[in-house]
């Protein structure tokens, strides 16, 4: 009788910022999936505490010693680097990565010391991920660009879209109206989900109270939703400058957020870039209106759903979510083609298909049983 294959997860991104972003929420759901995948013994490694810096190689080298050490420890067949870095110093014929983006390899270089330390690390994270010897990508999008910018074998790429959970679900619920009246939000509103601990130019934030700046009256009140930092009083400041009507709700656990999406008139995502777009699963599995930008895998993910706009166009951003604002009808359809759009999107799907990587990998590199 063959035994389960044991696969050792590196999923420090658990353990600092990125666990109240979309990384965060891959890896605690695609987890979650895992442990009730029939044939896998799996285990998180995620360091006590958190790296000195949130550096994306400060956060490198804290996670790296501790999941070797587990790896050492376990004798896993696989190890699986969710956040999108392998483990140096074990075989990378035996290692699977997920791919969220290749936008660290693709951005304009910035001046100053921080700067040139994250594209030596880019630098020298790219044969690592080279080296292994499956890859998942989240979407199409992602596995294209990672083989045009990284030079990847094509046949070591997976892709493998996220899911949504099953809380977010277009069903009301009574404590719908409750959670938002908590935060002040009585009246049709705009809603925003993500970080705000450090600024991150590719979420268009700046785009976003620019466009709500245009509306009427300045719109009706914009809430953001997540993680609040350094970037969540800036935002703050400018918005207060605008004269908007801006609600910082922190982060919420995941029932209150479905309860937010499932409340908002129109839910609104002006990245310059997406690998899949979590968000907008999130919000079509919960029957909002979407106004997304037309970037990255989004107008694959949301097809003829959302109202695509381009990036760093504020005025027409703010036309998109006017139009969504007064137009019940046009609304209501994007209700209705966002529910069936999402159905399909599951974190058991996700885990099945993540959990064939690991067999065809285990197969191929010759990683037994036993």
């Amino acid at each position: 009788m063959q035994r389960s294959l044991r696969v050792l997860l590196e999923a420090s991104c658990l353990g600092d910022g990125r666990r109240d972003a979309g990384i965060g929420r891959y890896a605690s759901q695609l987890i979650e999936a895992l442990r009730d995948t029939p044939g896998l013994e799996v285990t998180p490694s995620v360091p006590a505490s958190p790296a000195w810096s949130e550096a994306r190689p400060a956060r490198f080298l804290r996670a790296q010693p501790h999941v070797l050490s587990e790896a050492l420890a376990r004798h896993p067949h696989l190890v699986h680097g969710l956040g999108g870095e392998p483990v140096i110093g074990f075989p990378a014929s035996r290692q699977v990565v997920t791919l969220h983006d290749v936008e660290m390899w693709r951005g304009a270089p910035a001046p100053g010391v921080a700067a040139s330390a994250r594209r030596l690390f880019a630098v020298l994270l790219a044969p690592a991920i080279r080296a292994c010897a499956g890859i998942i990508a989240v979407s199409e999008t992602t596995r294209a660009e990672a083989i045009a910018t990284l030079d990847l074998d094509p046949s070591r790429i997976h892709v493998v879209p996220h899911g949504v959970g099953t809380v977010f679900s277009a069903r009301p619920k009574l404590r719908d109206a409750r959670t938002a009246e908590a935060l002040g939000l009585d009246e049709p509103f705009v809603l925003w989900v993500g970080s705000m601990r450090s600024r991150d130019p590719r979420k268009g934030l700046d785009t976003l109270l620019e466009a709500m700046e245009g509306l009427p009256g300045g719109g009706p009140p914009l809430a953001l939703v997540g993680a609040l930092g350094p970037e969540a009083d800036r935002l703050a400041a400018d918005a207060w400058r605008r004269r908007l009507r801006l609600v910082l709700s922190g982060p919420v656990d995941d029932v209150e957020l479905a309860s937010l999406y499932r409340q908002a008139a129109v839910v609104v995502l002006p990245s310059t870039h997406e690998g899949f777009g979590l968000t907008a699963l999130e919000a079509m599995a919960c029957g909002t209106p979407l106004v997304a930008t037309a970037v990255g895998n989004l107008p694959h993910l949301t097809q003829d759903v959302a109202m695509l706009v381009p990036p760093g166009d504020p005025a027409t951003l703010s036309g998109a979510i006017d139009l969504v604002l007064t137009e019940p009808v046009s609304a209501a359809r994007m209700r209705h083609a966002g529910i069936d759009r999402a159905s399909g999107y599951t974190w058991e799907r996700t885990a099945a298909m993540t959990a064939a990587v690991y067999e065809h990998v285990a197969l191929s590199s010759g990683s037994h049983r036993h």
